[in-house]
Formats: structure tokens, sequence, C-alpha cells
């Protein structure tokens, strides 16, 4: 009997001879052939060398349907002239100058318009780099050590933040009150004793939690959308009035959620954070981040003036060689000057489309899957549990994720980690992508019946 797995591999070698090529140079040079271990997938990743509003094209010369746009960055798609017209014009005046430009100003003008509780902002490289001080500041403001995070959250690359990013269930501990697990290697062992994990969406044993710690705490993290999972109103409006009673600073992490609306999720949700950690789309596409925070905590950044620089120095320094990089300053005005409420409503509507039709899908085939998201956001996950937290969304077949991850881009579709439209994204793109996934549904059913027979309703 033919394995349909191997099948699927098969097919989707001899769709990407070239892609395998690269990689297998790639592997000389850099562990498992890339940079970014989310880019990794088995067999080999597809190569790309070009992007134009919502399709993409690898070293094979395939055009494919993107619905990852790096991971929700491009949110007006690849290439928008007005992005590239505005990095044009800064690249003619200078790469990086070694010195404030103006542009630094007009960006934190812009995002502080939009974030209603913030007063002052700070650019970092990436999101990683603003939540890490996002983190050191609420630690010098409140003079403790412990940070709060969610069970299953990600906050970047970093020690203080890698844990509990995707634990075992089975020795996470109770649901609760769940048990730090250090996400990897080569992360000390005190970084547990200083990291209180949260349950997501259980505002009742949340906010148990943070009040036993009070006195600890330097600061509360969370996303109001976790991994595509939105958060319940009560979850949100909770935590803030828990933290806001111990003077604890609360952090929204809106490096992807900034996209669902003018003032992103918290705008949604009507949640004011006292800092808000911020990335992806605000760089139009090039390396940014930021974190905005109220007046009250933006003591321990400030230099003291002096007549002497020895005499100035602030209580917490934060450099950077390529912090506010004009070219990343000058991408980002030009994207959020696009991204008028039209282009809001439009990104939400086609999301809101995407969800409702591959639901119905799914019910049509009898195959039985969540989709989950939130604004133009949205996830397929192999479960028959409702998924509303970590522990319900890791109930999910990940092979079966990958198995229609490959089975799309088979069909002209990339969809990988994060799915979600750009508003170069056209309702053509959307009924090509469900033909798509019809299509691979019917495909994939000889593997689903293998791994998870009882994720079909019928035969």
């Amino acid at each position: 009997m033919a394995d349909p797995y191997k099948e699927l591999l098969e097919e989707y070698k001899r769709r990407n001879p070239r892609s395998w090529e690269v990689h297998q140079r790639a592997r000389r040079s850099l562990p498992s052939g890339c940079t970014r271990n989310v880019l990794y997938y088995p067999p080999f990743p597809i190569y790309l060398v070009r992007g134009e509003g919502s399709k993409i094209w690898d070293v094979d010369g395939n055009e494919r349907i993107d619905l990852n746009f790096n991971n929700t960055t491009l949110i007006l798609g690849h290439n928008h002239p007005a992005v590239v017209e505005a990095i044009r014009r800064q690249l003619e005046l200078g790469t990086v100058l070694g010195a404030p430009t103006e542009l630094e100003a007009e960006l934190g003008e812009e995002i502080l318009r939009r974030l209603k509780g913030a007063d002052k902002i700070r650019f970092a490289p990436s999101g990683t780099e603003a939540i890490m001080q996002a983190v050191r500041l609420s630690r010098s403001y409140t003079g403790r050590v412990k940070i709060a995070k969610c069970e299953g959250a990600y906050h970047g690359s970093w020690e203080s933040m890698d844990v509990s990013v995707a634990p075992p269930p089975g020795e996470a501990g109770p649901r609760e009150s769940p048990r730090g697990i250090l996400q990897g290697e080569g992360i000390p062992r005190c970084v547990l004793d200083n990291t209180l994990i949260l349950p997501f969406n259980d505002a009742e044993a949340a906010e148990t939690l943070i009040r036993e710690h009070r006195t600890d705490l330097a600061a509360v993290i969370l996303e109001p959308v976790q991994r595509d999972i939105p958060a319940r109103p009560e979850f949100l409006k909770t935590i803030r009035e828990v933290t806001e009673n111990y003077g604890i600073p609360l952090i929204f992490d809106e490096v992807i959620t900034f996209r669902l609306s003018p003032g992103g999720a918290q705008s949604l949700y009507g949640v004011e954070p006292d800092i808000t950690t911020l990335g992806k789309i605000i760089g139009g596409g090039l390396p940014i981040g930021a974190y905005a925070f109220k007046e009250a905590l933006s003591k321990p950044l400030e230099i003291p003036e002096a007549p002497f620089p020895e005499r100035g120095k602030p209580r917490i320094g934060f450099s950077g060689t390529f912090n506010a990089h004009p070219l990343s300053m000058a991408a980002g005005i030009a994207t959020l000057r696009e991204l008028r409420h039209e282009v809001y409503e439009y990104l939400n509507n086609l999301g809101r489309r995407i969800r409702m039709e591959v639901k119905a899908l799914l019910d049509e085939k009898g195959v039985v899957a969540q989709v989950i998201g939130i604004g133009s956001l949205f996830h397929i996950l192999w479960t028959h549990e409702e998924v509303w937290d970590y522990r319900s969304a890791a109930t999910s077949d990940v092979g079966l994720l990958h198995c229609l991850s490959l089975a799309l881009i088979n069909r002209g579709i990339y969809l990988r980690a994060h799915p979600n439209v750009s508003a170069a994204t056209t309702g053509e793109d959307v009924s090509r992508f469900l033909d798509a996934l019809c299509d691979a549904l019917e495909a994939l059913r000889p593997i689903i019946a293998r791994r998870a027979p009882h994720l079909l309703e019928r035969g």
C-alpha cells in the first residue's frame, strides 16, 4: 500500500529542486541551513527570491499566494510602493548616520497618537529587544525582579522569557498554577526563580497567583491575543485591575496585535497597559522594535542634564548601533500613513471571511478542526477540543498542521506559522486559497485517517 505521507514529500521535492540544492549549500555554513528556527521545516524550506503584493516567488520560479507575510510583518503586502519610495528617499541620504534623525521623533509621535495610554516611546532593533528593555525598565522602576508571563506565550528568544513557551502539558503541573519549564538548554536555572507562570484566559486563577506574589513582581507581561487565541475580555480587565491595585506595571506585547486596529488590541478591548511593546508592522518590513510607556515610568531612562557627560548618567542605560535606524523609521512612517480606517476594516472583514469559510469547508469535508483568530489573523488547529488557552491548543496534531502546510505549498499557497492576510490580499486570493484547501483536505484524508482517525466524521 502506498504511503500517503511519502507521496506528499515526493511531490514537494519534485516542485522545489532548486530549493533543495540551496538548502544543501546553506547547511554547510548554517546550522540546519537557516538562521530563524521558525523558518525551518522538513524535508527542507523553500527559498524565496521576490515578493510583490500578495505573491511570492522562490528560487525554482514557483509563484505562490502568501498567507504568512513574514509572520504578520508585511501588513501592506510585499514591496508596497509608498514604503519602497520612503526607503529609497532615505537611502539616498544615507543608510545609518550615527546621530538622531527627525524621523525618529516623527514615527514616535505617530505611534503615541494611536496609543492613548502611552506618553513616551523608545526604539530598538527588534521586538525581542523592545521586550528586554521593557522588562528591565519595570525592574528598575519597581526595585523588584520577578516577572509574570502566561503559559504558552512567546516574548522573544532570550533568557527571562524563554520559560514555558511550549511546555509538555504532562510536566507543566496544574492548569490553574502552571509550573515553569525552561524552553531549552543554555538558560540558568535561576531564571525559574524569577519567573511566575500564569494560566492564559483564566482570570480567577491568574489573579490569585498575582496577589500571592505581589510583593515580588516587577511586571506582568501578556499578549492580548496569544498564538492567535483572543483573550477573554474579563481576563484582561481582571489582570489590569489586580496589577493596578498592587502597583505592578502591566506590559502588553503588541508586536503582532498592533495590526488589529489603529490603537492595537488594547483599543479593541478598552484596557490600557503601562507599557506596550511593538515591532513587525511599525517598521514596514525592516528591523524594528519599540516600547511605549506612561510618563510615570520614564524616570529610569532619563539622562540628567549636566555640563559634563560623566555626571549625567541615567539609572539604566540602553544603547544600540541600529536603534531607530533611519531606513526603518522612514518605512514605518510610510506604513502607518497608509493604514487608514478603511484599510483596517478591509483587513478584518477579509480575516472574518477566511475564518468562516474555512470552518464551513472543514464541516463540509467532515474534518474536525478548530479555526481560531481575530481581525486579520486566522489559524487551523487539528483538535476536537475548543481552543481557549495553551493547553487546549496543545492538543492539536502538529504533524497534520505540517502536512497541510506542505500540501498547500504544493498547490500554490504559502501558509506557515501565524497565517494572516495583508492589505494586498484580494478576494480572488482567498478564493484560490479555499480551492487549494479543499483539494488539500481530500489529498490529506488518508494521512488524517492514519494519524488521527477521530478527526474524521465520516469515511
